[in-house]
């Protein structure tokens, strides 16, 4: 077996494993997770190394953030949970940087057909639970009595009676996310002819948006459809023409949004949410007081929370669940790395999006659509960071790290293959 072949593969299985960690982790309990994602730091170490990666070109945001997070667990509430959560951001980065060091085309190949995969895996497994289980089915590792908050739910076998799905990573929003992004890669490799068969690849992400119900990935499928004719105005019309329709479309984006907020309990109701946004209003204030305990450098580093460490474990309680995030990307950083972190992440954010910017710009006739792809996801995962903290651990983080290594993955990974063929349409 090839390098590229053996890397493609591990590729794919961290693509899998961080769009759905859940999943496994539903499956298997957090101690065999931990083992399973500790063997895979392990192999993505190795190719690494024999690769011979200049982990010293890496982009100075990814290294000063991560950084920051691992001497946090020095000042943390739990300094040893920390440091484990710091190790997990280390290695979801390097599992990033391992990605990246594949030809673009092969990147997509990956995204696109590991994400189709677990859309196709979520409407079996929820058939699955509807038609042959009958009940709602609860994570294997789990003793939860039978009613049990719906919210526990591995799934709720709701997929053919009008209820939300939440497919096999066991979160309707993530599953919705995962659609998204899924929609974005299929749209533009049909756009750029690569899949014969894209009608149904762009047809089934919809499919599960329509079944997820999430209000988060309607509000950022929205912004990323505007976005999407913005590029298509840049691509036909240059110069004065797209400045103009730029304008256009802002004063168009301030209405909207004006519209929203004068009528905000009306647009809830119609989205079926509470007009708090399902609790966040008060989730967010009680992240925001913590934070201010510690405003410069945070209470400590630890990613997505964990559910046995105190205060998480409390801290975004509502209506009798727990849930284990801010809601919101930037105000969990700054909780859990202050000022400091809040800077550094947007020092992330603005070198991600540059290079979008920039791979967008350069595009050779006839490849904005593929080039075009960084940026509609760098677009979604920010929108999605307004109302969840997902984009900062696993999958987000992993295609933020690679937006933001751009051009410099060739002097990073130099041993690193720089072209592929074009994929066989299918």
């Amino acid at each position: 077996m090839s390098g590229q072949k053996r890397r493609t593969i591990l590729a794919t299985w961290i693509v899998a494993n961080a769009a759905c960690g859940d999943a496994v982790r539903n499956v298997t309990g957090y101690p065999v997770w931990g083992a399973i994602v500790l063997l895979t730091f392990a192999w993505v170490a190795i190719e690494l190394v024999l690769l011979r990666v200049r982990l010293q070109r890496m982009p100075v945001p990814v290294v000063a953030f991560a950084a920051a997070a691992v001497v946090s667990a020095a000042w943390a509430i739990a300094p040893g949970w920390s440091l484990l959560g710091s190790l997990i951001l280390v290695g979801t980065i390097a599992g990033a940087v391992l990605i990246a060091t594949l030809p673009y085309r092969t990147i997509l190949d990956v995204v696109h057909w590991t994400l189709q995969g677990l859309l196709i895996a979520s409407v079996l497994f929820e058939s699955f639970v509807a038609l042959v289980l009958r009940r709602p089915l609860f994570p294997l590792w789990a003793d939860y009595p039978p009613d049990v908050s719906g919210e526990l739910h591995w799934s709720s076998g709701a997929i053919f009676i009008g209820g939300r799905v939440q497919g096999v990573m066991g979160n309707a929003n993530l599953l919705g996310m995962i659609a998204l992004i899924a929609l974005i890669v299929a749209g533009c490799r049909a756009v750029a002819r690569i899949d014969r068969a894209w009608p149904v690849w762009i047809a089934l992400p919809l499919l599960m948006q329509a079944a997820t119900r999430s209000a988060t990935v309607l509000f950022a499928t929205a912004v990323v459809a505007v976005l999407t004719l913005l590029v298509i105005a840049w691509v036909r019309w240059r110069g004065a023409v797209f400045y103009r329709i730029f304008a256009l479309a802002v004063a168009a984006g301030v209405v909207v949004v004006g519209l929203i907020i004068a009528n905000w309990a009306t647009v809830t109701d119609v989205l079926g949410r509470d007009a708090d946004m399902t609790g966040r209003f008060d989730i967010w204030e009680r992240v925001i007081d913590l934070g201010l305990t510690s405003p410069v450098v945070g209470v400590g580093y630890l990613g997505y929370w964990m559910p046995w460490v105190a205060p998480f474990d409390r801290l975004g309680e509502m209506h009798g669940m727990v849930y284990l995030q801010a809601h919101n990307v930037w105000l969990d950083v700054f909780m859990q790395l202050g000022i400091v972190g809040v800077l550094l992440w947007a020092g992330l954010q603005y070198r991600a999006v540059a290079n979008c910017l920039g791979t967008l710009y350069r595009s050779p006739r006839g490849e904005h659509a593929l080039n075009a792809i960084p940026l509609l996801l760098w677009v979604a995962l920010f929108v999605q960071g307004l109302a969840e903290s997902r984009p900062w651990i696993e999958f987000g983080l992993m295609l933020l790290v690679i937006f933001a290594i751009g051009p410099l993955r060739r002097q990073i990974a130099p041993r690193a293959p720089r072209t592929v063929a074009m994929p066989t349409a299918s």
